[in-house]
């Protein structure tokens, strides 16, 4: 199964989810459709499972990133403690892009998408209060959905990156993401 679940992560990753198929996946894995079928009835299913793990994974990271102390540690430190660990994650996650960030799939799917996008918001406002708790929660809501839409936003041009240039987009988008966290976490001004 675990096979068949890799086989099927690779083909979401290259051709999306809309143009997958459970023969594309058969002929990944080299099994017959007819074997695919015994454990996953649908490419749906695959999605599922692919989504159920990669929300497990992303639970433990949540709790190893947004820990208590970390929004007590400088602003340049906070961007990267929170940037190279889910950086880390959609690289090993070969098909999350393909199926939570735009894909056309399944109603349970795509609850389950934005269950992932307000977990991650509200963990980053639970953060920015620790930061700045004299800011309006409406303000800190913003922040947070913005920082999140840089971060998505930038993830396709770094995802297929390697080495020097890989490196050169990853600290374009910390100093995108340093610049505008900067004013939201000053000091408020008389």
């Amino acid at each position: 199964m675990e096979s068949l679940l890799r086989a099927a992560e690779g083909v979401f990753a290259e051709v999306g989810y809309a143009r997958a198929t459970t023969n594309l996946i058969a002929s990944r894995a080299s099994v017959s459709p007819g074997s695919l079928y015994q454990f996953y009835p649908n490419k749906e299913a695959f999605a599922e499972a692919l989504a159920a793990q990669y929300a497990e994974e992303l639970e433990a990271l949540h709790s190893n990133v947004f820990h208590g102390t970390i929004a007590t540690v400088p602003l340049s430190e906070l961007v990267d403690a929170t940037v190279d660990p889910f950086l880390d994650f959609h690289r090993r996650a070969l098909a999350f892009e393909a199926l939570f960030l735009g894909a056309a799939t399944s109603p349970e799917l795509a609850g389950r998408i934005q269950v992932l996008h307000e977990t991650v918001a509200s963990r980053l406002i639970g953060l920015f209060e620790q930061r700045r708790p004299d800011a309006k929660r409406e303000d800190l809501r913003w922040a947070a959905d913005v920082a999140v839409g840089i971060f998505r936003g930038l993830l396709p041009l770094i995802t297929p990156l390697e080495g020097a240039r890989r490196n050169r987009a990853i600290r374009e988008m910390k100093a995108v993401l340093l610049r505008y966290l900067e004013p939201v976490f000053a000091t408020q001004r008389e």
